[in-house]
């Protein structure tokens, strides 16, 4: 989701300072304590060099009026870093690997629904959802979009269930676009998606994986390889 939240703050800039902001701050959440160990045991560098980059990153916009060209040249910095990072984590082979870019697909879809719960806040609950933060709606647009062209990519032919997958993954990107109720998302997730990326691709995905409470524990316990490839 990195990638992801720093496009998303480099488009809304113009716009909207506010909301371009708390896509800079969600930019470095994904990274974990564990990440960041497992990267400098790797290469010391580059763990240093990422984590500066993201906190160079944030601290533009806590200007009140940052520069667009600065952060544009900032949001294509931060870019070749998670490219290096991702090849000092992953070999070749393993990023090219079907089930990898499954797992990634999950944890994507996860964020999207975790995304898409917070940004209705209270209202999570009810039958009429309002969209109470706009940069966590837009974060959950972005990433279950992402997930569709990345399935799209490794979608098996001859195989009865893709099409439906397929079309599971719009439904969840419809509802979100509908701002339905939050329980229709997370049921399109739980009763279609997850199962079907498990039966298909082999995830293995234990229980607690895929079905935590509402908006959580979809995609959260993410494997080195989907955490690594996560760059997006």
């Amino acid at each position: 989701m990195m990638k992801i939240e720093s496009q998303l703050a480099e488009k809304e800039l113009p716009t909207n300072a506010t909301i371009a902001k708390e896509h800079a701050e969600h930019t470095a959440e994904p990274l974990t304590a564990n990440d960041t160990k497992e990267i400098n045991e790797r290469n010391p560098r580059l763990a240093t060099e990422l984590n500066n980059t993201l906190s160079d990153f944030v601290k533009t916009f806590e200007s009140q009026s940052p520069s667009e060209s600065a952060v544009k040249e900032k949001v294509s910095n931060l870019g070749d870093v998670l490219s290096e990072v991702l090849s000092a984590r992953i070999d070749k082979e393993q990023l090219d690997n079907v089930t990898v870019k499954a797992l990634v697909v999950n944890d994507l879809v996860g964020e999207s629904l975790e995304h898409y719960n917070s940004s209705l806040g209270d209202t999570v609950k009810t039958e009429t959802p309002k969209i109470m933060g706009d940069a966590d709606y837009q974060s959950a647009q972005a990433a279950v979009s992402r997930a569709i062209d990345l399935y799209n990519e490794i979608k098996p032919s001859g195989n009865a269930n893709s099409t439906e997958l397929g079309n599971s993954l719009n439904s969840l990107k419809d509802t979100i676009a509908s701002k339905s109720p939050f329980d229709q998302a997370d049921k399109t997730v739980d009763n279609k998606i997850t199962p079907m990326l498990n039966g298909m691709f082999k995830l293995k995905l234990a229980e607690e994986e895929v079905h935590g409470g509402e908006g959580q524990g979809h995609g959260g316990n993410e494997s080195n390889a989907s955490s690594g490839n996560e760059t997006h």
